[in-house]
């Protein structure tokens, strides 16, 4: 009997494991897919301005993936029925706040400062989280917890510290900016046409 224990036992932590892992790989897909979608917008943004239709256009298409998943992962119709008002809420609370304000405004914020200043912004949201599960749902706070806060938003001040300088640098010296071979081609005029100065 104590050895059935076990093996259930073993099967049980292997299968955590197992979730670990996925989840793991699952999040890191997720981190890599979102990152491509905010550098995607830019140029997305420059070509296409109006803003509203892309964010409708994304959440459309984001609907239709998570329609085609959910028919795979769910395919029992009892479980699509909304039982509360609840339920409703939150449906429409992820939809119109979670999906549709979010996403015009990061489109709105890589308009006006590029993608940079959005994926720099992203590692906050987990510090809001943990903060917030502190007050609302008493979770504990862990050092390392804290630790890894100050240090993302120590790295979150010295991005934009150096965007910062950046455009400092670029509105101080347009010469930085202008290729080599141009640069070149008008110090060659420049002498040419001081030579012709009696």
């Amino acid at each position: 009997m104590d050895l059935a224990q076990g093996d259930t036992l073993e099967v049980d932590q292997s299968t955590k494991t197992q979730n670990w892992n996925w989840g793991c790989i699952y999040l890191l897909g997720h981190c890599l897919s979102w990152a491509g979608w905010i550098v995607f917008q830019a140029p997305v943004v420059k070509k296409y301005p109006a803003k509203l239709t892309l964010t409708s256009f994304t959440c459309f298409f984001g609907l239709i993936q998570f329609l085609i998943i959910a028919a795979f992962a769910e395919d029992d119709l009892e479980n699509w029925k909304i039982q509360s008002l609840e339920e409703l809420f939150i449906i429409l609370y992820a939809g119109i706040i979670a999906s549709g304000v979010v996403i015009s405004l990061q489109t709105w914020c890589i308009q006006k400062g590029g993608p940079v200043f959005v994926a720099v912004f992203q590692p906050v949201q987990t510090i809001l989280v943990a903060v917030m599960a502190a007050l609302i749902l008493g979770d504990q706070l862990y050092s390392g917890g804290l630790i890894g806060a100050i240090l993302i938003v120590l790295g979150l001040y010295l991005v934009l510290w150096g965007k910062t300088n950046e455009k400092k640098v670029r509105e101080s010296s347009p010469s930085l900016t202008n290729p080599l071979l141009k640069a070149e081609e008008e110090n060659k005029e420049i002498d040419a046409a001081s030579k012709d100065i009696p």
